[in-house]
């Protein structure tokens, strides 16, 4: 009478495991955890493909994360398909465990960090890019507002990146304006964000080398696209 087969854990729940994700209904965590704590193979897997997750996402860690679409894992999906076996239902055990799942499942690992990567350098919320300019945002009026501005040069032109400190909220809002060297023209980039940031196209036609102050306004809320006059910090880019 043969042995009977020894139960495991399907390669994508051991992925999703190593990533910290739930592998589903809060009873096929469970389920997954007792199973780990009996099953010393598993368990084993689960800490080398996490050590490849921490890995990968050190590498990356100059830039933030971003979820992937949904559509990476189906790729991860079809990958597997194609080893010519029907793929384990998402949390079920897996009775016939075969050589290629630890070699799948890293696999798993790689493709899903890889595309979360590089998911994040091109959203539209990465600042990716070669930085060009920079320099600091002095306070006026003793406002007590400070902050950086980066020039960034993309594939689809310069950007602008505000990051400011000391700001009091208020009644009205923030906004970022490039001025010319004598202050006597200026053009604004937008609005600064909740948390006194942001990231501003510069307009086509627009350098930095004929606008290269960069200065921090606060408008009050009546409709006047106009300059307040009420600037809080202001900072020269260099040549």
């Amino acid at each position: 009478m043969s042995a009977p087969e020894t139960l495991h854990l399907d390669p994508e729940v051991l992925v999703l495991l190593a990533l910290g994700e739930r592998p589903g209904a809060p009873a096929d965590m469970a389920a997954a955890e007792t199973h780990l704590a009996a099953c010393g193979a598993c368990r084993s897997e689960v800490d080398e493909l996490g050590a490849i997750a921490r890995t990968a996402r050190g590498a990356g860690s100059a830039a933030p994360m971003v979820p992937p679409p949904a559509a990476v894992w189906d790729a991860v999906q079809a990958e597997l398909a194609r080893d010519g076996e029907p793929l384990p239902a998402p949390i079920p055990l897996h009775r016939a465990r075969r050589r290629w799942i630890p070699m799948a499942a890293a696999a798993s690992v790689g493709l899903l960090l890889g595309a979360g990567v590089m998911y994040a350098a091109t959203s539209p919320g990465e600042k990716a890019g070669q930085v060009v300019a920079s320099t600091t945002l002095d306070p006026l009026e003793q406002s007590g507002a400070t902050g950086s501005v980066r020039v960034v040069q993309t594939s689809t032109g310069p950007r602008v990146d505000v990051d400011m400190t000391g700001l009091s909220q208020g009644p009205g809002y923030f906004e970022v304006w490039l001025l010319s060297a004598d202050a006597t023209k200026l053009i604004s980039l937008g609005v600064l964000d909740a948390n006194s940031s942001g990231s501003f196209v510069v307009p086509p036609g627009v350098t930095t080398t004929d606008y290269p102050v960069v200065d921090v306004s606060l408008e009050p809320e009546d409709g006047d696209p106009s300059h307040s006059k009420n600037s809080l910090a202001r900072g020269t880019l260099p040549a």
